[in-house]
């Protein structure tokens, strides 16, 4: 497949996870119980994780990049991020929290592929 492909999957899967967490935290933070919003979350959000993982990857494998310290960085924090779904769901007072971390992780893992420190 071509690089282009694997860098759109990427971003979308982005744009579906962070959505869906986004309206999540919303959801636990208003205190609202609603089901069909918490299925939707956690569909778009799992999709949104395999995009990631998918088009992450694929560009690892196409830019022959190896697994340098960035990388593993931006691994852990996709596993933060999956294991926040659980968080988010049965720790509705931890919302406000929540969302500051998700926001940090994403800044993070944009700096490291930005700049790539290591």
């Amino acid at each position: 497949m071509p690089v282009e492909l694997y860098e759109i999957l990427h971003v979308l899967g982005i744009l579906l996870l962070f959505t869906s967490y986004g309206a999540l935290i919303a959801r636990a933070y208003l205190g609202s119980d609603d089901v069909r919003l918490r299925k939707l979350g956690g569909v778009t959000s799992g999709v949104g994780l395999f995009l990631v993982l998918l088009g992450g990857f694929g560009l690892q494998a196409k830019y022959h990049i190896g697994f340098p310290a960035w990388l593993w960085v931006k691994i852990v924090i996709w596993i933060v991020l999956g294991a926040m779904l659980v968080w988010i769901n049965r720790k509705p007072q931890l919302a406000l929290p929540l969302f500051w971390a998700t926001l940090g992780l994403g800044f993070i893992a944009v700096l490291m592929v930005v700049l790539k420190p290591f």
